[in-house]
């Protein structure tokens, strides 16, 4: 029996598998407050003129689509000063007038750290295993995050932000391909979409958080130390019985599996179980297996494109609530909280397979198609939609409806897209693979600050440029093989044997080509 069949013995998603997510779910949970917790430490709060200056005169306080806003460059800094509503790095270090970007960066290098954080520590995992490497890596983040709410030099925090970056990338990735490799594959589309609900739970109780603490470090502290105690759940995380498998482990991964039979309350099929000691099946791939055949040289291209269009995109619309007009606390609540019914919508869409006349139409590779595509859409009616103004209320309602439509759509497009390319890497280079399809988000995420911040250039720009890159992308993904209901790959030789494979029992295969 391979292990897809094991798992369908002894329980594709049973207690073992709900209380697994759970505990990786948490750890998403703490850790997600740094992905974008710079929207808040590293805002820009309005000014007003100081008191008594005989230079700055204005009265009230003075925001960005206002035609006062630069004025102060021309002035001393006792001239003016930044408005109470709330402390940041911007009003820490100044960051104005020819140093905004700093603020972006402050964003970005998290994402650029995460580049290489996500490819070695994803090639470690596959090589010594994903327990071994996942919770050094959560010590990591928290020992960075924690100690840049006290440093007074802001290279040193933007150096913190990298490393904090670093170790974040490798814990998504691991985590992400952890929770599923425990999973049967009728599941699997399931509860790889339910880790991100605790990342939309994460955003939202953060704009709480934020709307609460106004002060920057206090703020800092407090979604950082979380962290620490989330190193107790190695208690309960056992290592990846796919990994032990396909590493020759056969003692360890039958006593994982004998454990996950007992917690469901099942039978662990002895009498059938073979998990033989195989040396193709223990040899792992490298970096560039991924574009080893011409097949999957086409596939991978793809992904990355797909995976730096999504994050530029996600990021991209959840940073710009800011510009969006109204309350920057509602508007990331709702661009975060937009998440949940996404995700929902997801697990339906992508794993329904069967309805009515129009099965064809459901899947994973429908779903990334069709919500890419609606996502480019939705952007676009952004971009021409009146700038946002004080004045005018409607404009800016059509702004921020929009651009949480777009976040519906491009969220379920995110979780499709980890749901599909775990399917369509074999275990030998899944996390090398994940690795480099997160190099490719990162990259699009690094980027996705600087788009938001050329609406100072244009409104426009930013959201017709995400949408443009969305609809190619879309459009490309639609080449890719259908895999729902397809069995897992293990090896090389897998993912290169054009022969049909064996379909667990209930899983109906799509008709659908492939490259």
């Amino acid at each position: 029996m391979d292990t897809d069949e094991i798992l369908e013995e002894i329980g594709s998603f049973g207690f073992f598998q709900k209380r697994n997510s759970l505990l990786l779910g948490l750890i998403i949970f703490v850790l997600t407050f740094q992905t974008v917790s710079m929207v808040f430490i590293g805002g820009e709060p309005t000014w007003r003129c100081a008191v008594n200056s005989s230079v700055c005169t204005r009265n009230g306080t003075i925001s960005f689509d206002d035609s006062y806003y630069n004025s102060r460059c021309n002035m001393s800094s006792d001239d003016w000063e930044f408005t109470t509503e709330f402390t940041s790095i911007v009003t820490e270090w100044t960051l104005v007038c020819g140093k905004e970007y700093y603020a972006s960066l402050s964003q970005s290098v998290l994402f650029i750290g995460w580049i290489p954080g996500a490819f070695i520590i994803g090639r470690l995992s596959d090589k010594f295993g994903r327990k071994r490497v996942l919770f050094p890596a959560i010590f990591g983040v928290a020992v960075a995050s924690f100690a840049s709410s006290f440093v007074s030099v802001l290279w040193l925090f933007l150096t913190l932000r990298g490393i904090a970056g670093f170790f974040q990338g490798g814990v998504y990735i691991t985590l992400y391909v952890l929770v599923t490799e425990f999973v049967g594959p009728k599941d699997r589309g399931f509860s790889g979409t339910l880790v991100w609900i605790f990342y939309t739970s994460s955003l939202m109780v953060l704009s709480g958080l934020a709307y609460g603490i106004r002060n920057w470090r206090t703020l800092s502290i407090v979604i950082s130390a979380p962290a620490f105690p989330l190193l107790i759940f190695w208690r309960w995380v056992p290592e990846s019985c796919r990994w032990l498998i396909v590493h020759g482990k056969a003692g360890e991964a039958e006593k994982v599996l004998s454990s996950i039979a007992s917690l469901n309350k099942k039978q662990l099929p002895g009498d059938k179980l073979s998990l033989e000691h195989n040396e193709e099946a223990m040899k792992e791939g490298g970096f560039f297996d991924l574009l080893r055949t011409r097949k999957q040289l086409f596939r991978t291209l793809i992904l990355w494109f797909a995976w730096f269009t999504n994050s530029m995109v996600y990021y991209g619309v959840l940073l710009s609530v800011g510009v969006l007009g109204g309350s920057l606390y509602l508007n990331f609540f709702l661009t975060s909280a937009i998440d949940i019914p996404s995700n929902f919508f997801v697990i339906w869409f992508m794993s329904w397979q069967k309805r009515f006349l129009c099965h064809n139409f459901y899947g994973r590779k429908r779903a990334l198609t069709l919500c890419m595509s609606l996502a480019a859409i939705f952007c676009v009616i952004v971009s021409v939609s009146p700038p946002a103004s004080d004045s005018d209320k409607g404009a800016t309602a059509l702004r921020v409806i929009f651009a949480v439509l777009g976040k519906f759509c491009i969220n379920a497009s995110f979780s499709t897209i980890y749901v599909f390319s775990t399917e369509l890497l074999p275990t030998v280079i899944r996390n090398v693979g994940m690795g480099s399809m997160a190099a490719f988000d990162q990259t699009g995420a690094s980027i996705a600050p600087f788009v938001v911040l050329l609406d100072k250039t244009h409104p426009v720009i930013p959201f017709a440029m995400m949408s443009g890159f969305a609809f190619i992308a879309g459009c490309l993904c639609g080449i890719l093989p259908e895999t729902l209901g397809r069995p897992t790959l293990e090896t090389l030789e897998d993912a290169s044997d054009e022969r049909p494979q064996h379909k667990p029992a209930g899983i109906e295969e799509p008709l659908t080509p492939s490259l």
